[in-house]
């Protein structure tokens, strides 16, 4: 009878464990998945010469064209 104590006291005690360490992992899974998120572009082309020009830019650098805002 106490060997079946001690087994079941042992089977409880890991289930305990086992779900704790669950926990933390999917936590854990779950802030490094919020930190992945894409960040916004930080330059477009432009229409006339194909060059990269920052996205606030209402002129391209390369070949002075008028852009749309």
């Amino acid at each position: 009878m106490v060997t079946f104590v001690v087994f079941f006291n042992t089977i409880i005690s890991f289930l305990i464990v086992a779900f704790a360490v669950f926990l933390v992992i999917k936590n854990i899974n779950k802030l490094k998945r919020e930190q992945e998120a894409p960040a916004a572009p930080a330059t477009k082309e432009c229409p006339f010469c194909l060059s990269a020009i920052p996205m606030k830019a209402v002129k391209c650098a390369h070949c002075t064209a008028e852009l749309k805002q």
